[in-house]
Order: structure tokens, then sequence, then C-alpha cells
């Protein structure tokens, strides 16, 4: 029981730094790792858990979703696709292979606190961007921890954008995102669904408040 409790409220911080800025999952996948759980299983239940955080926060600007998913349906479309592959990626390959690249891939995550991205748009912008966001869709499907500082690194490259909306378009292509990757992993067989559940509750909490924050 207190280890749920414990989960559940790591949940919470985990939602509201995700329903803010991003990356907070980095967070989340260690403790599941503590709790006991493989690092495939830790993965998708972690991916599972924090999800509802990234829709919760959007509640603050609930008026303008339908006004950002027009303005950026594009590549909501091409992270999804490629989150696709990566969460069938991530269940096809052998496990091994998954266990021995993630504690690079955590330090990755880690590491994409620290990115300072100028605002730049070049000649090849457009085709960059949805390079960018295509990679970042594909690592939510494999792993996930700090994708949201990668589409909001992505984003920000758009001098034009508005600054003050970046985090909620953030929010609503990550939340799409891994929305369509926890709909494979359901099926994998590999969730565990009490630590689960803790996370998703804790997170829905934090998302929230974070989102108006």
């Amino acid at each position: 029981m207190l280890e749920l409790l414990f989960i559940a409220i790591t949940g919470l911080l985990v939602g509201v730094i995700n329903g803010m800025a991003g990356g907070a999952s980095v967070i989340s996948f260690p403790v599941l790792l503590a709790a006991g759980l493989s690092p495939v299983s830790a993965a998708i239940t972690n991916a599972i858990g924090v999800t509802p955080a990234n829709f919760f926060a959007l509640i603050s600007i609930r008026h303008r979703v339908k006004e950002l998913v027009k303005e950026y349906f594009s590549l909501i479309v091409i992270s999804i696709v490629t989150a696709a592959f990566g969460a069938v990626a991530l269940l096809q390959l052998p496990p091994e292979v998954f266990e021995k690249i993630v504690p690079f891939l955590l330090l990755g995550a880690t590491l994409t606190l620290l990115v300072k991205v100028k605002p730049h748009r070049g000649k090849h912008h457009k085709n960059l961007e949805y390079l960018g966001i295509g990679g970042s869709g594909f690592y939510c499907g494999y792993f996930g921890p700090g994708q949201g500082v990668m589409v909001i690194a992505v984003l920000a490259r758009d001098a034009r954008r508005d600054p003050a909306l970046l985090n909620s378009t953030k929010n609503l292509i990550v939340g799409l995102t891994s929305l369509v990757s926890n709909i494979i992993y359901i099926f994998s067989g590999l969730v565990h669904w009490p630590y689960a559940i803790a996370l998703l509750a804790g997170s829905a909490v934090g998302g929230t408040l974070g989102g108006r924050w």
C-alpha cells in the first residue's frame, strides 16, 4: 500500500512538472525500476501512467485546443505515425537490446533538460522540423522520458510562434502521440496495472495543476 502511495505521489510531481515544462518522466521511470519492474515493463507502465498529465494540462486552454490541432495537424500526424513504429520496435526487438541501451536513453533524456534552443528559421526549417518531430515521436514509442523537452526544442526554433503557447502545444502533441503508443502497449501484457493506475491518478491531478500554473 505504501509503495502505491509513493508511486502516486511521484505521479503528482511528474504531472506538475510535465504540465509546466516536460521531462519529468525521467523521475518516474527509475522509481518503477526500483519497484521491481523490468526495464521494458517499467517503460510501458510509465508511459501509460503519465500520459493523462498532458491532457489535463490542456484544461486551462481548452477553448484553444481545436485551433492548435488545426495549426499543428501535420506535426501531430508525423509524431503519431513514428510513435507507432517506436512502440512496435519496443515490443518486437529482444528485451535484452532495450536493457542494454536504456541507461544511455535515460542519460540522453536527462541531458535534454539542459538544451537551450535559440529561435532560428533557415531555408530547410520545415524539413528539419518534420525530422525532429518524427524522431521525438519514435523516441516516445520506444522509450518516452524527455520527449516533451525535445518537442519544445523543435517548436521553439520558429520565432513566429507564441512562446506562451509552446508548452500547451507540446502537451497536445505529446499527449496524442502517447495515446496511440499506449493503445499498442495495452495489448502487450507487460503493463503493471496497479502501478500504472497509481501513477495515472497522481499525474492527472499534477497535470491539471501544472497546466494552470
